[in-house]
């Protein structure tokens, strides 16, 4: 019996030591007690050096964010305070000879006798390369996009610029007239040519941020909390325009690593189209629930629907059916979608329309 144990003990040291992935300890003074080869691999620094030095986590990773700000409260940490029982995050951290590398960290807790937290394992795993193909992708697929609409934006911002032009010169017809008393013909030219130049506005802002959607910073989240966070910024739209808010989430707390913020833009383009769908009032159901390996959420309401004609152009970049829209949102929805690995569709429904999103859950 004793060697079967011993046998099984050498096989698990065997597996630990050959593991892809890096595989850390450290105790609640952030001190590393045990290190792989994996681990060694990654940021350069040998096991022995590192228990040597008696080197905490931070003076080995320097974990920081793109900006540099060292993240000198460490995602483990949380795990001895009992905050949480797991923890993901990605971020940068700084190897021996001084480069950098984009790695994802997933923390757990060891327990002592008594049922306190003893140590936190950390399990690293080097992205770097994935993210770089990530990112060179959706950037590739951001200016294939811009490209492919080129002739719209020149038309866009064309619209706007002729009209400012003609109005320039009706103001400058009126100047040479030195007749001041045409105060409402000038007065409406004046609020044409602010218009137009806070639609220009508009456009390059949200042409900008277009730009910009493949870059995540992601963290541990909650999507249903997102969603709610999401209900309370609409809620006064919806109280005005008579429309009922029907919610249904998780019971059990899913933390998925995302970009938060990208995250919440995109969704709240959905719902602002949802709650605009319906002036004379209607309901909107918001569902987040689990499918096999995605989050899913669901965002539908009870107004027109998309007609057939249209149903191949509503992710187009500068589509749109509304007045003064620049039809760029959810163009910039569909892409931060897409910059997570998710995906995102519709259907409409007997009743209204449904957008379907779908976000992975590794």
């Amino acid at each position: 019996m004793r060697s079967v144990a011993n046998s099984r003990r050498n096989l698990q040291e065997v597996a630990f030591q050959n593991l892809i992935d890096g595989v850390f300890i450290f105790d609640k003074d952030r001190k590393i007690v045990v290190f792989n080869p994996a681990c060694e691999q990654i940021v350069g620094f040998s096991k022995d050096e590192i228990l040597r030095n008696n080197s905490s986590c931070l003076e080995v990773f320097n974990c920081h964010t793109p900006n540099n700000t060292c993240l000198s409260s460490c995602p483990g940490l949380d795990l001895f305070s009992g905050k949480h029982t797991r923890v993901s995050r990605e971020y940068l951290i700084k190897t021996k000879d001084g480069s950098e590398k984009w790695v994802t960290t997933n923390y757990s807790m060891i327990k002592d006798e008594r049922d306190k937290v003893e140590y936190v394992v950390g399990v690293i795993r080097d992205i770097t390369e994935m993210k770089m193909f990530n990112e060179e992708l959706i950037k590739s697929k951001t200016l294939s996009i811009l490209g492919q609409f080129s002739n719209e934006l020149v038309h866009e911002i064309k619209n706007p610029l002729n009209s400012i032009t003609i109005q320039m010169l009706l103001l400058e017809r009126e100047m040479k007239k030195k007749e001041f008393n045409h105060e409402e013909e000038l007065s409406s030219v004046v609020r044409v040519v602010k218009e137009e130049i806070n639609r220009l506005s508009r456009l390059t802002k949200d042409c900008q941020e277009f730009s910009k959607t493949g870059h995540l910073k992601r963290t541990s989240e909650d999507v249903c909390e997102i969603m709610k966070e999401l209900y309370t910024l609409i809620n006064p739209h919806t109280v005005v325009n008579g429309i009922n808010v029907h919610m249904s989430m998780l019971k059990k707390r899913q933390l998925i690593l995302l970009d938060k913020d990208r995250l919440k833009q995109a969704l709240l383009n959905i719902l602002i189209n949802a709650v605009e769908a319906m002036p004379g009032g209607g309901d909107l159901y918001l569902k987040v629930s689990k499918k096999e390996r995605y989050m899913v959420v669901y965002i539908k309401n009870t107004g027109p629907g998309i007609s057939k004609d249209l149903e191949t152009k509503v992710f187009n970049l500068f589509y749109t059916t509304k007045s003064g829209g620049t039809g760029v949102g959810l163009a910039i929805t569909q892409n931060i979608i897409q910059s997570h690995g998710g995906n995102i569709r519709f259907k409409n429904v007997s009743d209204g329309v449904e957008f379907i999103i779908e976000l992975p859950l590794d």
